[in-house]
């Protein structure tokens, strides 16, 4: 009973500790054409997925921070941050319409209307940001946003980068 205890422990503590990595989903750019999620891992720098919809004022006043700060970010260190807009396919063009006419310089708008990464990343609640290292490794996540969490998300990208 001991071993089998102790082989599960093991077991348990192996798969905690393995990085969780980007899943391969397809997502469209606001032109519609299709991105692989595998491609936005670049092997140099880490990057962060915010996870949004049009009817989320949080999200939007997350992202609009995100792209003040993205400038100030970049002259420390180059990093990459995707919008993926959890709207489904109805309310698609309003979500291109939205992303196109906010000033999210710096910010990669993308789209996933059939909910294919909303299952894959078992995201129940928006917003939602991931950050995964430069090779598609989950590093860090956080649910919600609070003025003042985008200095959470920077030192967690910091220290993502520096691993």
């Amino acid at each position: 009973m001991k071993k089998l205890l102790l082989c599960l422990f093991l077991w348990s503590v192996g798969m905690l500790s393995s990085a969780q990595q980007i899943p391969a989903v397809k997502l469209q750019d606001a032109a519609g054409k299709a991105v692989q999620t595998t491609s936005l891992i670049d092997h140099k720098t880490p990057f962060v997925v915010s996870i949004w919809m049009t009817t989320c004022k949080p999200c939007l006043k997350e992202l609009d921070t995100l792209a003040e700060e993205i400038l100030d970010w970049d002259a420390k260190f180059p990093l990459r941050i995707y919008a993926v807009s959890m709207d489904d396919s109805r309310s698609l063009q309003r979500a291109v319409a939205l992303a196109q006419g906010r000033e999210w310089d710096g910010i990669t708008p993308l789209f996933d209307p059939n909910a294919d990464l909303r299952r894959a990343l078992n995201v129940s609640s928006v917003p939602q940001v991931f950050v995964y290292d430069k090779d598609g490794a989950l590093f860090y996540t956080h649910i919600g946003y609070r003025p003042g969490d985008e200095q959470e998300l920077l030192a967690q990208v910091r220290k993502c980068a520096a691993k």
